[in-house]
This record gives C-alpha cells, sequence and structure tokens, in this order.
C-alpha cells in the first residue's frame, strides 16, 4: 500500500473514535466494498451510464475472483467524493488506490460501512488470447479482396473493395491497431506510420515493436493498411491509412491498462481495431472494467473532436465450442462494431461466433483459404523464413479488414460520426449466403442474421453512400431502470420458461438495444434467453451450450438486430431452461434502448412539420432551415428572428452567433451605437460589439485598429523604420528592409540589424578588408570580429590552413613532405604514382616508408638503384654495405656476383676473401701462392702443378759402369721422390721402365742380371746369352708421370757376354762324328717337333710376364722428348674446372605498393 494511502486511511479513522473505529472494524466482514443495489447510497456511481454502472456492480463482487486473480491484485478502483489515491482519469470521483487484495477487503469494507465511499473493485490482471487463427491449406493470393475463384470459392465473395479504391484509399485516416504490436519498419507497414502517435503499455515507451513470435499484431495491420502500389508484398483494405501500433495484449491487461490504450491519442486515431479479447472456450464470460468502458464512451463521445472513434471488435472464433459473442463484453459493447468471419463461399467460417450484437461480416479463412498479410521481418512471427504469411485468418483479420474500409468511409465523408459510419455499415452490407435459414427481415425491413449481422462489408458500396450522407440525428435513449422480478424461480426443463415485459411509450428509431439481467442459475449453458421486440422480431441473446458456469450476474447483453425499428411497445424477454437437473431465479433485468427520435416534429426544432410548411416556410426536416445555429422553434418564439434568413438584422453575424456567442442583439445592426456595426467588430476588427470601442491617441484610428494606442506615430500606413517596431500596424515589423542593401555588402539590411548585429551603412563592420557579405555568405567568419593574416601570406585564417607559415597557404606548391602545402586538404597528392628517379619505387613509397630520397635512384650510392635493392636484391636501399663484409653491395652484386648480404669474409687470413681464392681455409692457397708439385692449385689459377720442374722433386739412381756383364753384373736402378707421402697420395705419382721403347716395369726401381747363360735363358737373357761380346747398346728409360705432367730419365746400357771357344777332342774319331751325324738325320722329324714346342713354351712365358702387369694401361704414355714438352696426344692432362660463378643475390619480393 502507498504511503499517500495509508496517511489518507489514517486520516478518515482520525474522523471516528477509536475504540468505535476498532469496533467495526472487527465487526465487518471482509467482503470489500461491493455496489449498492440502493442509487440512494451510491449516487455518484448510478449517475454514471447503465453500462459503467452495471460493470461497477459486475466487478466489485470479489467472491468471483480465483487465488491466482487475487495475488495479482496491488491496485483498487474507488468511487468516492473525497480525494484518495491518483485520478482514474476516465471517470469523476474515481481514484486508483494502492492496495493488495488482502488488505483492499478490510480496508475498503471499512470505508464503505462508514460512507466514505460508495464502491471498490480490485485492479485484477487478465491474459488476453489472440484470436485464433486456424492452421489451415495455404494460398498466396488476397482472394478477401477481390475473389477471382482462385482460392476454389464463390467469384465475388470479397469486400467489393477494389472500386472504392478509384476514389478512396484512406488517405488521412489513423487506424489503431491494439494488439501484441506491429513491425512498424516492415517495409510495407512503414508508408504511412505515425510514429508519434503508437505506444507500448506492457514496457510504458513509444516503441511498440512485437516480440519474436509475436506476428498478430503486424499481420492485422497489414490486412487494414499495408501500404499499396508500391511493387512488393501486399495490399491492406485502406493502403495509403496511417497506422498507429498500439502494444497491450503482449503482457497481462488491467482494467486501467486497457482503458489507457482505448484513449490513447482519440483525437489523432480514428479507428481502434482490436482482434483480441477474452478467451473462446464458450464457457468465458468476461466484460470490460469501469475503467475500460469508460474509454468506450469518451471515445465515442470525444473522440475525433466530438464525432467519436470508431471502434470494431473480433466478435470471437468460438463456434466450435457453442461459444456466443454475446458473452464477450468488449464484443457485444454498443459503442464496438463486433466482426464475424465468412469464408470465400460466403458462408459462416466453422469458428465464427453468432450473436445478436453482431453488425457486419468480413471475408476470412475457414475452408483451407488463408488470408495473405504482413508478418514481421526476418524469422519471426508466423512464418519463420518470410515477411509474409499466407494463413493468416479468424474474426482477428476480417476486424482489420473492416476497419480498413471505415478508413475508406471516414475519407469519402470525414464529417461522419461514429454512429453515422454504423447507419452505413447496415445498409450497405451485402447479404450474403442468401440460402442460410437464419436471415430475417425486422421490423424496419432490414436482412438481419444472427450470423452475419446485416451482411458482408461491402466497400464499395459504403463510400458511395458515405459521399452524401446526412449525419443521423442526436442519439436519445430509453432506459426502463433497474426492474426487480422478485427473484422468479425458472422452471427446469421440460416445464415451459418464463418471460417478463416492457412497455416503452418512447417513439424511439432504433439503433442499438441493451439487456442487463442478474440471473442466479447453476448450470447457465441451460439457458435460452430471446428478446422480443414490438414488431415481432427476436434477438436470441443466448443459446443452450456446454457452459457450467454460474449465474448471469449483472450482465449485460445487447443487440442490433432491431435496427431503425421504432420502440414504442411491449418489449418481451423469454427466458428457458434447455437443461435437466439444474434450476435458477431471475432476479431482476433492465432495458436500456438507443437510437433517434420519432415524434410529429421531425427535426426536433419545437415546431411541428406543419407549421414549418404551411406557416413559417421552414423544412420540417432541418431543425435549423437557415443555418444560422438557431432552431427554428426558437427563432420564431424566443428571438423574433426570421427563421429563414441566416443574419435578419444583416451587420454580417448570424443570428445564432449574435445570440450564443456574442450576446447581441440580433434585430439590431450597432448593438453598443459606437459607429461600427457588429458584424465588423466581430469578424473584421475582433472587438466587443457590446462596449463602445475608443481611439486614445487621437491618431484617426481605433484602438483594435492601432497596434499601440497610446503613440500618435504608430498607426496603420506610417512609415516603417528598421528599429523591431511594427510602426504601420500591419502586422509586420520593419517589413521590406530584407529586400534593401543600404552599405552594398550583399546583406539584407534587415539581416544585418536583426541577424548579424553588423552595420547596414557600413560594408566593412570591423575594419578587416572584407565585406561583411564575403565574411557571412562566403568565408562564414564572424563580421564583428577582425579577421587576421598572422603569416603574411596573403591569405585570411579561414583561407589558410597554417596561418603561421607563410609557406603554406591554398597557392603553395605541394611538396613531399608531409604537410597540406596547397591548403586543399589533402597531403601529398602531386606525389601519387610518381617515380622521379626511375627506380622503381613511387616517390611517396620512398618518402613514407623506405626513407630514400625520391630525387636520387641510389640513396646509398652503392652502384644499385633503391628499387633493384628492395625488390630485386632485398638489400638495404639506405647501407652502402648491407652485410657489412667491407664491399659495397653494388660490387658484389656486379663485380663480384657474390650476395651482398653474406658477409664474404678471409677465413684463412692469406689476404683473399673466399670468392678471390680456391680455397680460404688454406693460408698456403691463394692467387699469389708459388706452384708446387702436390695435385692442388696453389695459386688458384684453374690449374694444378703447371709449370712445375718436377726434376727438382725426383732422383734418378746413377751407375759407373754403362757396360753389364750379362753372367756376373746385376743392373739396378731406381727413383726417389723428395715428397711426403702425403703428397705422394695427392699427386697420383706413376712410373714406367722402358727399354728401347719396350715396357719393363711400373715399380720405382728396375733389376736385373746376371743371367745364367749355361742354362736356357727366355727373354731379353735368352738374347743376351746368345750373343757374344759386347751387345747394345740398349736405353732404359725411366718415365714419372701424373695427371698433369711427366718428366724421364735415360741410361744407355751396354751388355758384354763372353763364351770360350768350344775345343774338338782331336781324339774323338770320325766314327763319332759320323754317328751325331747319323743321329741328326734320323732324328730329324723329332728335333724339329722339340724346337717348335720350344718356341711355343718361350712365347707363353713372356705373355704371362706381360699379363702379370694388369696396373700397368693397355696404352702407357710414351716418354717426353725433353722436360716440359708434352709428347704428342698426351691423354693424362687433366682441364681444371674454371671459376667462373658466383652464386646470384637471393631472389626477394616484389616491393608491396599498398
Amino acid at each position: 500500500m502507498g504511503a499517500k494511502t495509508i496517511v489518507m486511511i489514517m486520516l478518515f479513522a482520525s474522523l471516528a473514535p477509536i475504540t468505535s473505529a476498532n469496533a467495526e472494524l472487527n465487526s465487518i466482514p471482509a467482503i470489500g466494498a461491493p455496489l449498492s443495489e440502493s442509487p440512494d447510497e451510491a449516487p455518484l456511481t448510478y449517475a454514471f451510464s447503465p453500462a459503467v454502472r452495471t460493470a461497477f456492480a459486475r466487478v466489485s463482487e470479489v467472491s468471483q475472483y480465483s487465488l491466482q486473480e487475487q495475488q495479482s491484485v496491488e491496485q483498487w478502483v474507488v468511487v468516492s467524493d473525497i480525494k484518495m489515491g491518483v485520478n482514474a482519469q476516465h471517470l469523476d470521483n474515481t481514484w486508483i488506490v494502492d492496495a493488495d487484495f488482502e488488505n483492499g477487503l478490510q480496508l475498503f469494507a471499512n470505508l464503505q460501512n462508514e460512507g466514505k465511499i460508495e464502491v471498490a473493485y480490485p485492479l485484477v490482471a487478465k491474459t488476453m488470447s489472440k484470436k485464433w487463427t486456424p492452421n489451415d491449406a495455404l494460398f498466396g493470393d488476397q482472394w478477401h479482396l477481390q475473389n477471382t475463384g482462385q482460392t476454389g470459392g464463390n467469384a465475388g465473395e470479397d469486400a467489393n473493395i477494389t472500386g472504392a479504391w478509384d476514389d478512396y484509399r484512406g488517405t488521412g485516416v489513423v487506424i489503431g491497431i491494439v494488439d501484441d504490436g506491429v513491425d512498424l519498419e516492415h517495409d510495407d507497414l512503414d508508408n504511412y506510420y505515425e510514429e508519434s502517435l503508437d505506444y507500448d503499455f506492457c514496457n510504458n515507451d513509444g516503441n511498440p515493436s512485437p516480440s519474436y513470435y509475436d506476428g498478430h499484431g503486424t499481420s492485422a495491420a497489414g490486412v487494414a493498411a499495408a501500404a499499396g502500389d508500391n511493387q512488393i508484398g501486399v495490399t491492406g483494405a485502406a493502403p495509403e491509412a496511417g497506422l498507429a501500433g498500439l502494444l497491450l495484449i503482449a503482457c497481462s491487461t488491467t482494467d486501467t491498462r486497457e482503458s489507457n490504450a482505448l484513449s490513447h491519442n482519440r483525437q489523432d486515431i480514428d479507428i481502434y481495431s482490436n482482434s483480441w479479447g477474452p478467451s473462446d472456450d464458450g464457457n468465458t464470460v468476461e466484460a470490460p472494467g469501469p475503467l475500460m468502458l469508460a474509454a468506450f464512451e469518451g471515445d465515442v463521445n470525444q473522440g475525433r473532436n466530438g464525432l467519436g472513434n470508431i471502434i470494431t471488435w473480433a466478435a470471437g472464433n468460438g463456434l466450435d465450442d457453442d461459444d456466443n459473442s454475446n458473452y464477450d463484453g468488449y464484443a457485444n459493447s454498443r459503442h464496438t462494431i463486433a466482426v464475424t468471419a465468412v469464408t470465400h463461399y460466403g458462408e459462416q467460417s466453422w469458428y465464427a461466433e453468432p450473436g445478436a450484437n453482431i453488425l457486419v461480416a468480413a471475408p476470412s479463412d475457414g475452408d483451407g483459404e488463408g488470408i495473405t498479410t504482413t508478418d514481421i521481418e526476418g524469422g519471426g512471427g508466423y512464418n519463420r523464413n518470410g515477411d509474409y504469411t499466407d494463413d493468416f485468418g479468424g474474426t482477428s483479420s476480417a476486424t482489420p479488414l473492416v476497419s480498413g474500409v471505415v478508413a475508406l468511409i471516414l475519407e469519402a465523408n470525414p464529417n461522419l460520426t461514429y454512429r453515422d459510419v454504423e447507419h452505413i455499415i447496415v445498409q450497405s452490407s451485402r447479404v450474403n449466403d442468401a440460402g442460410d435459414n437464419d436471415w430475417k427481415i425486422n421490423g424496419a425491413g432490414h436482412d438481419v442474421s444472427h450470423k452475419y449481422g446485416f451482411g458482408v462489408i461491402d466497400a464499395s458500396a459504403a463510400v458511395d453512400l458515405a459521399e452524401n450522407w446526412v449525419n443521423v440525428d442526436e442519439e436519445i435513449n430509453f432506459q426502463s431502470g433497474l426492474i426487480d422480478i422478485q427473484d422468479r424461480a425458472i422452471p427446469d426443463k421440460p416445464n415451459p420458461g418464463i418471460s417478463e415485459t416492457i412497455q416503452v411509450t418512447d417513439s424511439i428509431k432504433v439503433e442499438h438495444v441493451e439487456v442487463l439481467v442478474d440471473i442466479d442459475h447453476t448450470f447457465r449453458g441451460d439457458l435460452n434467453i430471446v428478446l422480443t421486440s414490438p414488431s415481432g422480431s427476436q434477438s436470441i441473446l443466448s443459446e443452450k451450450h456446454d457452459d457450467e458456469g454460474n449465474n448471469w450476474n449483472n450482465w449485460m447483453f445487447t443487440s442490433v438486430q432491431h435496427w431503425d425499428e421504432e420502440s414504442y411497445g411491449t418489449w418481451t424477454l423469454s427466458i428457458e431452461d434447455q437443461g435437466n437437473g439444474d434450476t435458477g431465479t431471475f432476479k431482476d433485468w433492465e432495458l436500456n434502448i438507443y437510437g433517434t427520435e420519432l415524434n410529429p416534429d421531425r427535426d426536433g426544432d419545437g415546431l411541428t412539420n406543419s407549421e414549418e410548411e404551411s406557416v413559417h416556410g421552414t423544412d420540417p426536416d432541418d431543425i435549423d432551415t437557415d443555418d444560422d445555429q438557431l432552431n427554428d422553434g426558437d427563432e420564431v418564439n424566443s428571438y423574433g428572428t426570421d427563421p429563414t434568413l441566416i443574419d435578419t438584422d444583416d451587420d454580417g453575424l448570424e443570428d445564432g452567433r449574435e445570440v450564443l456567442v456574442y450576446g447581441t442583439n440580433p434585430l439590431d445592426v450597432d448593438t453598443d451605437d459606437d459607429g461600427l456595426e457588429d458584424g465588423e467588430e466581430v469578424d473584421l476588427y475582433f472587438t466587443d460589439p457590446l462596449v463602445a470601442d475608443p481611439d486614445a491617441d487621437n491618431d484617426g484610428f481605433y484602438w483594435f485598429q492601432d497596434c499601440n494606442d497610446s503613440n500618435n506615430m504608430i498607426y496603420p500606413g506610417a512609415q516603417e523604420i528598421l528599429n523591431s517596431i511594427d510602426d504601420n500596424c500591419d502586422g509586420l515589423w520593419d517589413e521590406g528592409f530584407n529586400q534593401t542593401d543600404s552599405d552594398f555588402d550583399d546583406l539584407s539590411d534587415y539581416a544585418e540589424y536583426h541577424i548579424y548585429g553588423t552595420d547596414y551603412n557600413m560594408q566593412d563592420t570591423d575594419g578587416d578588408m572584407l565585406d561583411d557579405g564575403e565574411e557571412i555568405l562566403e568565408y562564414s567568419s564572424n563580421p564583428l570580429f577582425y579577421d587576421n593574416d598572422t603569416d603574411l601570406d596573403g591569405y585570411y585564417w579561414f583561407q589558410d590552413c597554417n596561418d603561421t607559415n607563410d609557406q603554406i597557404n591554398p597557392i603553395a606548391i605541394e611538396l613531399l613532405d608531409g604537410i597540406d602545402n596547397d591548403c586543399d586538404e589533402e597531403i601529398d597528392e602531386d606525389f601519387t604514382d610518381l617515380d622521379r628517379d626511375n627506380d622503381q619505387l613511387p616517390d611517396l613509397v620512398e618518402y613514407y616508408q623506405m626513407n630514400t630520397d625520391p630525387l636520387d635512384n641510389d640513396t646509398d650510392d652503392d652502384g644499385l638503384e633503391d628499387g633493384r635493392e628492395i625488390i630485386e636484391i632485398g638489400s638495404d636501399p639506405l647501407d652502402y654495405d648491407s652485410d657489412d663484409d667491407g664491399l659495397n653491395d653494388g660490387y658484389e652484386v656486379l663485380v663480384s656476383l657474390t650476395n651482398p648480404l653474406i658477409p664474404d669474409l678471409d677465413e684463412d687470413g692469406d689476404g683473399f676473401r673466399g670468392f678471390e681464392e680456391c680455397d680460404d681455409t688454406n693460408i698456403a692457397i691463394n692467387p699469389i701462392a708459388v706452384e708446387k708439385w702436390n695435385g692442388i692449385d696453389d695459386n688458384c689459377n684453374g690449374n694444378i702443378d703447371e709449370n712445375i720442374n718436377r726434376y727438382e722433386y725426383v732422383s734418378f739412381s746413377s751407375i759407373t759402369n754403362n757396360t753389364i756383364n750379362v753372367t756376373e753384373d746385376t743392373l739396378d736402378l731406381s727413383i726417389s721422390f723428395r715428397l711426403s707421402d702425403e703428397e705422394l697420395s695427392a699427386i697420383g705419382i706413376s712410373t714406367y721402365w722402358y727399354r728401347n721403347g719396350t715396357l719393363l716395369t711400373r715399380n720405382l726401381s728396375y733389376q736385373e742380371g746376371p743371367f745364367d747363360c749355361k742354362t736356357t735363358e727366355f727373354g731379353f737373357g735368352g738374347i743376351l746369352c746368345d750373343g757374344n761380346g759386347t751387345i747394345g747398346t740398349y736405353t732404359i728409360k725411366a718415365v714419372v708421370s701424373d695427371d698433369y705432367g711427366s718428366i724421364e730419365y735415360s741410361w744407355n746400357i751396354s751388355y758384354y757376354v763372353w763364351h770360350p771357344p768350344v775345343t774338338i777332342d782331336e781324339n774323338i774319331d770320325q766314327n763319332t762324328v759320323s754317328d751325331i751325324k747319323d743321329l741328326i738325320d734320323n732324328n730329324i722329324t723329332n728335333i724339329a717337333i722339340a724346337f717348335l714346342a720350344s718356341l711355343v713354351v718361350l712365347l707363353l712365358f713372356i705373355r704371362i710376364r706381360q699379363t702379370k702387369q694388369s696396373n700397368l694401361p693397355s696404352n702407357p704414355p710414351p716418354p717426353m722428348t725433353s722436360f716440359g714438352q708434352n709428347l704428342a696426344q698426351n691423354r693424362y692432362q687433366q682441364v681444371a674446372p674454371e671459376y667462373n660463378q658466383v652464386p646470384a643475390a637471393p631472389n626477394l619480393n616484389i616491393f608491396d605498393k599498398k
């Protein structure tokens, strides 16, 4: 409970003795503060309309609320002439007080007992259900607007709206979609959306955008007023009408929340479209609270500047649960238009509830044909993959369709009242499903049905009728007051029912009928309740259905079935119990009839129709024939004016304005006798025609003509001066000076005086050599402030981007220096794509990224262009020697052919770098070394052991005697080297011994002899032994050879062989000789064979010895003729590899020109 409420209650408690108050508090049962049945005990409440009063009676009965509903209560609505809590706004003397349910019961019971309040009811949070959309087959065509049979229905069963679009599309009319939100950014809804009029009543902010799944309101908005002719999506019934989303039912509702929504911006919102209400389960009987009903009444009486808002309401989708629209107190209010649904065949949709309250039907789904309309954009709403849905439907779709048609009607005639709109719908709706037996003709000749009301909405017929519609007369009513039935029992089935009658003596052309009943019954669904008019037509208010709810407690049924009938006569209410086992009591009822008056004075001006026609010449059907705002009867009977003349005294004021507004005499042209006619004073001079008007400053002008009647220099026609005063009283001050320019500075005098504060007679107010106009119009500088050129470069500070540097100004040459030199807001822009030093690097890149000189293609003077160093080689264009090896990058790339990124050093310290010598690991090997006989290129000239005197390294054995005794001496020759074993191994020396060109051996030495000539010798020994004396000379030659050259040494050897002479024994007789000869002669053949065999053996021996020299070449090199001169065809000289290639620089990435 709020602090203010507590203080108020303490104040009330202090008005009575404490002991008495405590006694009363303990004695009052906690029943809250229900509305008394006596008007004397609640005069404030009974002064409200019957609907509001009945609602108070119903909602103040606290026993009806469930525990969950009780727990939701945080506030109560109280009727009292004492201020308490917060004003409820919609009803006088009605307050909202903070209190939970339990505390409120005792508190308000106590206050009512003390007479401080009349009635109180808790604000119970209610959850409203959307009208269910059947999940049937989908079609993408908007057949409800033009039915060509595209969905299999009957062609023409639509809203007949296309013809109306030729002239009207809802322009200037605003439809408020009261629902769960509207996707106000939807491409098909934002064209005419009124953001200043919408509201979110759940979150109390100005953004009614729906949650992800709440697509109901967005679809309803599309049916009503989706933008048309925009090449996308769908079109609404009123494609150019404004839309305002009023988010209400996305959360639980209360009486205050609902009433605030339905009264929101009622002067700017013309139509409230409602596709929601209580549950349609056939067991729910629920009506708006007092504040909501008061909002309805405020809408129709005050909205649209008194013409009344049009409130459309979905009749309900509960037919399959035997629900009836009259069980919904929102849809059956006489201030709402209840809308039901028909299929594409024009027949009742399977869900569409009937009801005597239904005014009209509209096409919707019901036979597999959905309504195509907008959906939440993206993945929200009904269609998770698109911005539109084609299965919207129910009375939720039929209602915004009617709302859109109403927008066309209001565009056709903006002066229509809400009742005019209802009359037009009644008279223009089309009879559908003509064979249905529910159609009846009421007492006024209208076709009407409990299923369809007066038929299907016909937009074209409605706008045609609206164009020339004459507003209906003022609404009057008949109220029977509460009729106490004295608790009359209702007989159970099969006994006949009961009936009660009311005699109506007023003659009213009926529009709406309200029946308020208070019936106790344990199974109210058993009751069939019917109202019969004097003309015999019937309104079925309640039918037998499966509703085990208790009682029709202070319930209001309504009916439009008797539209245009005459009220005079007997009205009968019949109640029949059509179920077994449950009984009830009819306690009381009330009948209210609303419409226009039917009497002999058709226009109600106090003159009979015959008097108007025969005596006064006035129109019996026009209460004010001359349209002077005085009805004809008053003109004739009260004021003596002519009812056929709008201005009887011809003073320029209609008679009605004189009498009703200004109080002047409609028969006197100048009521105050000041020389001015009443009409002049009112319409021309706006003075009081009842008070004479003076001229105080005697300048010839009345005070109302003179804008300053105390200054005779100020009057109409005086010379206007530039002084901020309206000198000539024309409603303008200093006019004319906005075209003059006294100082020719291109600024009007008016602007200089009023806007800029400059001297309009001086071109250069601040003396800075700039005209005021130049400063304002061209340079946007202050003409009252002296403008400097600090750096004296000829440009003011506002022209110069740096007024401290005379080298920076708008005509300076742009330099490549990171500065905007020419003040064009670009830096170094003239150097884009320039490469002035042609080094393959743009100047901007060199300046900003490489730091190289854009005018020097070789910044570090190393012989390489900057671009080549960066793009091709990868060396540093700012470093003469990138690898710091003492060689500049250009020398390495161009001369030494080495990599400038890898240091080239002298590893062995011999004074030569690696690329200059052939072995940088050996100090003895370098280009200036002396070549040695070692198998190595010591001087790195590409040749090995060239020009070496090999004799310096070789020793040949010497002999003292060149003549060898064959049988006694040994010839021993050898070769020795002044070389190390490693050198010998590296050189790869080969030795060859020859005798007269014949290869003897490959050893380092050669020995032969002595030979035993006494035995048979083979080979050279055999040859020597066969000789006698000195043999030879033979030349023995030693050849020393390697891969790169050879040397030789020769010895000339003679051989001496001595054979003693053969001595023949003289003692041998001739016979012995003869015997030998005979022996030879006899064995000549054998001897020849033996000789040949010996020769073969000798040859084989020689061959075997030659074969044993396996390491000898098959064709050894011949000996050199002399030192250093190669023999012809020397096949053993090896050509050294040429040192002719240096590794190239690495291939670097191309410079990136971002």
